[in-house]
């Protein structure tokens, strides 16, 4: 890792010291105990569950969670510094959602009870316990009104029928966040989530889905047959709001999603700087070229418009000022950039670009998917054209 790289993320005005020692613990946290392991757990299928305990007993996961509930009582920008790391880490991309759980800590913080948020924080804090929203369909992804799956009342249990895909974590998590269509008790038809073991009787958990990305981590489909859940774990004791509290996050998501495509787009150019700075060509540095200047200065400064709109961003976050409308063109515009940063990084890279073991093809391919989560390019086009 070049002393550039080593740089990577700090001394940015936003972020205060615990922030900065914050980071460098993750950051040790990667080189250590992923960075030397990840192609193992790329010929293995998946990364070990216990990843999240070690992640868990540094106090990495839910580090925004209030310590009453067994987080690490930090504040926004530490969640913001966990998925910057997992951007600026060479084995981020292989690792996809990764440590990256705290999206349902949030829900459960935002919309549990009491009791729940009691029983269940402290365990995904610990790594003890890997819980992820199940929320899109075959026919239910940006349009989560369309959701198919149904969960019916019996007695004091209630019985779910359907499917969810692009489950993260699928082959790892005991836990899922299952949104489901069910009646109120007026009758009228409502979306509600509730908390599913993964290993509960009717639920399959497939394999990991196969990718254009070929990764270490990944996402299942989740099947559910009759699966019988008691009414205590109906997140918020009720049936009504539940795509509410699903989407209640979405804000911090995608602010979340947004740090960590520019922190892989700072990675991306700084490492091929230095490719191009060690190649040669028709006894030149390929960078010398004065088309290579062309592109890594263009790359340099859509980067650099990109931070400068999301650290505004995120310290309106830390503010709790940040709108949904911000969130979504920090998101559409830092993962359009992301794209062609990648895309120029594979370019100049030339044929090792596309090889495995440069992790700039991991980063190539991860990077074409977040155009499309958390709300397509198109989709989020149209909400901020709503609000203008």
């Amino acid at each position: 890792m070049s002393t550039n790289q080593k740089s990577l993320g700090y001394g940015r005005d936003i972020f205060r010291e615990d922030h900065e020692a914050f980071r460098s613990t993750v950051r040790n946290f990667f080189q250590k105990e992923i960075e030397p392991y990840v192609r193992q757990w790329e010929d293995d299928g998946f990364y070990p569950a216990e990843l999240f305990r070690k992640a868990g007993k540094l106090g990495l996961l839910c580090v925004g969670i209030p310590e009453e509930y067994g987080g690490g009582g930090g504040d926004i920008l530490h969640h913001m510094v966990l998925h910057e790391e997992h951007g600026y880490s060479p084995a981020g991309a292989s690792l996809e959602a990764g440590l990256q759980t705290d999206s349902s800590a949030y829900v459960i913080l935002d919309a549990g009870t009491e009791e729940q948020k009691r029983n269940w924080l402290p365990k995904m804090a610990a790594g003890e316990e890997i819980m992820e929203l199940a929320l899109s369909e075959p026919s239910a992804g940006s349009d989560a009104k369309g959701i198919k799956t149904r969960a019916k009342r019996d007695g004091s249990d209630y019985v779910i029928n359907g499917s969810k895909m692009w489950v993260s974590n699928g082959p790892v998590l005991t836990q899922l966040l299952v949104v489901a269509k069910c009646k109120s008790d007026d009758g009228e038809d409502g979306l509600a989530i509730f908390i599913v073991p993964a290993g509960a009787r009717g639920v399959t958990v497939s394999r990991k889905t196969e990718l254009l990305l070929r990764g270490c981590g990944g996402v299942s489909e989740a099947f559910f047959d009759d699966v019988r859940i008691p009414a205590e774990n109906v997140l918020g004791g009720s049936t009504r709001g539940g795509l509410g509290a699903a989407m209640s996050t979405i804000t911090v998501g995608r602010m979340a999603a947004a740090s960590r495509f520019l922190a892989a787009s700072e990675l991306a150019l700084s490492l091929t700087v230095d490719y191009t700075k060690e190649r040669s060509a028709f006894q030149k540095r390929i960078f010398d070229f004065q088309l290579t200047q062309s592109k890594l200065a263009t790359m340099k400064t859509e980067i650099a418009a990109g931070r400068a709109f999301v650290d505004s961003c995120l310290a309106r976050a830390a503010s709790g000022t940040l709108s949904n409308d911000e969130s979504a063109m920090a998101k559409l515009f830092v993962s359009e950039v992301e794209g062609r940063v990648m895309d120029e990084s594979l370019q100049l890279h030339g044929a090792m670009g596309f090889s495995d073991e440069n992790p700039i093809s991991k980063m190539y391919a991860f990077a074409r998917v977040h155009r499309i989560f958390l709300g397509t390019s198109e989709i989020l086009r149209l909400s901020i054209a709503r609000g203008m």
